[in-house]
């Protein structure tokens, strides 16, 4: 079992080590307020991810599978992510540390856009409902259906893990550059939102195109 639960971490850290909308999201909070911001972004997205979880273990994933819906779920993901990337590069945030309580939004608005990026997120409905739903059934062959979902647990686990790591490395290591070289990161990952979120409504284009 303690292979098993490697395994799991392990598949988890594998989710959230690439550089997405989530941690896009992560390091321009971090780089405009530090831990908590880029840490309650993240944990917006666990939650997210939990949810998904819950809906397969209950059987329900048939709901997200349908064609309709990850292609709606591709429209409304890509102008979510180009309306924070538009907002990240209109707003010319000050990094200093006396400037944080002016640019830093409610701590419950920023855990919301965490969140809402884990479910309009059309590429982490591909890994929830394909990878770990054939996960899910591979442990259940082996292990009661209850004991699956509470050793499932490890993959957010995991998850939980590296946004940890995002969220320290950013907080630490926003404060040995300096300002100008901060904006223009945030800049950056503005940019790289709104290409994430072009990418997927001309994907909603093409799976519309392809029914006509």
């Amino acid at each position: 079992m303690t292979i098993l639960i490697i395994h799991l971490v392990v598949l988890g850290i594998s989710l959230a080590a690439p550089l997405g909308p989530i941690k896009v999201e992560m390091i321009k909070r971090g780089i405009a307020g530090g831990f908590w911001p880029s840490w309650l972004i993240g944990l917006g997205g666990v939650t997210g991810d939990f949810l998904f979880l819950v809906v397969i273990y209950l059987g329900a994933e048939h709901l997200f599978q349908h064609h309709l819906v990850v292609v709606f779920t591709y429209l409304l993901g890509g102008f979510f992510l180009i309306k924070l990337g538009i907002s990240s590069l209109s707003k010319q945030h000050s990094f200093k540390q006396e400037d944080m309580t002016t640019t830093l939004a409610p701590w419950y608005k920023t855990f919301f856009v965490g969140f809402l990026i884990a479910l309009l997120n059309p590429l982490n409905i591909v890994f929830w409902f394909g990878v770990y739903g054939s996960t899910l059934q591979e442990m259940t062959q082996t292990m009661s259906h209850s004991l699956s979902f509470l050793y499932s647990l490890f993959i957010l686990g995991g998850i939980i893990l590296w946004n940890l790591n995002v969220a320290f490395t950013v907080h630490f290591g926003r404060n040995l550059l300096t300002d100008k070289f901060l904006k223009n990161i945030s800049v950056v990952a503005g940019g790289v939102l709104i290409l994430y979120g072009v990418r997927f409504i001309v994907r909603f284009g093409k799976e519309i195109l392809a029914f006509i």
